[in-house]
């Protein structure tokens, strides 16, 4: 952990260095932006004072065009200096995030399913989350993705693996990473952008495939081309060039309304364009070995451009189409050669052409966005393992913490299932460690199956839904009593096992609603029905007399317990797993040590 620290800040320093620099060359060209615009001040008044001399003309030519390169390259410079100052930022935000404050990154609250199967239970959302843990993405379609991964795990081993070796490879690539979510920081996205963007192609086109339009806009930039140069050799009378021009504003004119409306639409997507262009770049000039990758990387390769040379070219042709925000560029082009109508005609012609492959290409970064968050859960924790996914309905786990807690912060427990079905009864005392346990076990399983690193020193196990019954609450709204909703809860879990379906449960101190005959009569025939459901999974409970069923059903139910110790009249909890069922309770005692009884 020492080595991760020392990487991030050995970045620090590098990119202050690089970020110090471009600003002394920022001022420098600044300076000399300002020198320029006061030559070209004097190159002016030298031509409008004194008599005209051709290398005056010639002076000003020059420094117009240095003036206006100067623009261009302190632009650049700007862009690089913003750039590395992200990085320092994303350097930054990783050294707090290694002492334990993840504040930084998103919470994932949108993604939250009502009722959802775990993720409340889990802490899959919300603050100091697994989501906020591990999400690093700079894209709203990668958030979007990652948030889906949570929410739906993947169950197919192999597809695991799969994913498991992306995540490693990129976990190695940590410039990659970094300039990847760099590049992306520059525009703040919007959902409803990228939908735009993904659904343009299925809006209609005003003027392609219309091959009358092409020749319309082609042949007035000749007549007016022809026209200037015939009235400049005093061959055509002016108010013939100038009837010529006006009617070419006049067919634009005609099209205005509907123009300005695609113009809206794009202009608000270039700089939006310009940042995928950089994040496509990154990726197609990186060679990747992992298969997921590689199949990734091809959704944005063809035979002929690259996703990004084709973006790049919309974005030119964007580019040219904003000239028209300039009144006296835009009324000339125009005049010309109905220069709105011709860019219009160009964007339509990319859309029919390339606008069917935006939401492939955007699917391509929004995956390698979501899997750099979890290679950079697994480069900033070295100590974690990846756990090996099999079918054969084995979960063998040495060692586990809960992902949320730091390693010396936690005492680590095992936990192994050899068949299904397979249920472990844990009791124990207030506070011994039986919900940590519960989350611990399912927080993990839910990292194993969406190809992160898990918080345990060994993990094999079979993928499978999970089910968990931890935090059920009552509802005023719905006018629903605690217990009712606990029933619902583990009525739906019933139905799905009945249907055939592989459950992992976690159940927390079940049926805790009602009075303690009836609780435990139900708590028993919930536990037959699990195990003849075929159910694997963990029962949390301070009921004692649930142990008995292990001698009903040996080896489908397991005792297991967290005990707590009274030592010089002091509660001592070592929060290690024990077989059996507990023997100490401290209810009782907590009372009576606190003067209530």
């Amino acid at each position: 952990m020492e080595d991760i620290v020392g990487w991030y800040h050995k970045f620090i320093s590098e990119y202050k260095i690089q970020k110090n620099k471009l600003e002394s060359q920022i001022r420098l060209v600044s300076i000399i932006r300002l020198l320029l615009f006061l030559l070209i001040l004097f190159f002016v008044y030298e031509i409008m004072v004194n008599e005209v001399i051709y290398y005056w003309w010639g002076a000003l030519f020059v420094a117009i065009i240095i003036f206006i390169f100067s623009i261009r390259y302190h632009g650049k410079l700007f862009n690089k200096k913003t750039f590395f100052e992200y990085l320092l930022q994303i350097n930054k935000e990783e050294l707090k995030a290694m002492s334990g404050d993840i504040s930084s990154f998103g919470k994932g609250e949108e993604y939250e399913i009502p009722e959802h199967n775990f993720s409340l239970d889990l802490d899959v959302f919300g603050k100091e989350s697994l989501f906020q843990m591990l999400d690093r993405t700079c894209t709203v379609k990668g958030s979007i993705l990652l948030g889906k991964w949570f929410n739906t795990p993947e169950i197919d081993h192999k597809a695991i693996i799969e994913r498991q070796e992306a995540v490693k490879e990129l976990s190695s690539l940590l410039t990659f990473r970094q300039f990847f979510k760099a590049r992306g920081m520059f525009v703040k996205e919007k959902a409803s952008e990228i939908d735009f963007l993904e659904k343009w192609n299925e809006k209609e086109n005003i003027f392609f495939p219309k091959f009358a339009f092409k020749v319309l806009y082609i042949t007035f930039s000749i007549l007016n081309i022809g026209g200037i140069l015939l009235y400049s050799f005093d061959l055509l009378p002016g108010n013939i060039l100038i009837t010529i021009l006006i009617i070419s504003l006049a067919i634009v004119g005609i099209f205005t309304k509907k123009i300005n409306k695609i113009h809206s639409n794009l202009s608000k997507r270039t700089a939006l364009l310009e940042k995928y262009i950089q994040i496509l770049e990154l990726i197609e000039r990186t060679d990747f070995k992992s298969q997921l990758l590689k199949q990734i990387k091809a959704k944005i390769e063809s035979k002929e451009d690259s996703a990004s040379k084709n973006i790049k070219h919309l974005s030119k042709i964007l580019g040219a189409l904003d000239t028209r925000l300039n009144i006296f560029a835009g009324v000339l082009l125009n005049a010309i050669f109905l220069w709105d109508i011709q860019q219009v005609w160009r964007v339509e012609k990319w859309k029919n052409t390339h606008a069917g492959h935006l939401k492939l290409w955007f699917e391509a970064i929004a995956e390698f966005d979501a899997l750099n968050s979890i290679a950079n859960l697994s480069f900033n924790n070295p100590n974690w393992c990846f756990p090996q996914p099999n079918n054969n309905n084995i979960w063998d786990i040495e060692s586990a913490r809960h992902p949320l807690m730091k390693t010396d912060a936690c005492v680590p427990n095992d936990f192994f299932v050899k068949q299904i079905p397979h249920l472990k009864v844990i009791t124990g005392a207030n506070m011994a460690g039986k919900s940590t346990y519960l989350r611990t076990i399912g927080s993990n399983m839910v990292l194993a199956m969406i190809g992160a690193p898990v918080h345990a020193k060994r993990m094999i196990f079979t993928p499978i839904s999970i089910v968990s019954s931890l935090r059920t609450t009552d509802s005023l709204v719905k006018n629903e009593s605690y217990f009712y909703a606990e029933i619902k809860r583990l009525q739906f879990i019933v139905e799905r096992l009945r249907k055939g379906e592989r459950l992992f449960v976690l159940l927390d101190e079940i049926l805790k609603g009602t009075n303690s005959k009836d609780k435990e009569q139900g708590s028993r025939a919930l536990l037959r029905q699990l195990v003849n459901l075929q159910t694997v999974g963990i029962i949390a409970t301070h009921d004692l007399s649930l142990g008995k069923l292990e001698e009903e059903y040996s080896p489908m139910i397991q005792n297991q317990c967290f005990e707590v110790d009274i030592i010089n009249e002091e509660l001592y909890f070592d929060y290690k797993i024990r077989p059996g069922v507990a023997k100490n309770m401290n209810a009782s005692f907590l009372l009576k040590k606190m003067g209530i009884v």
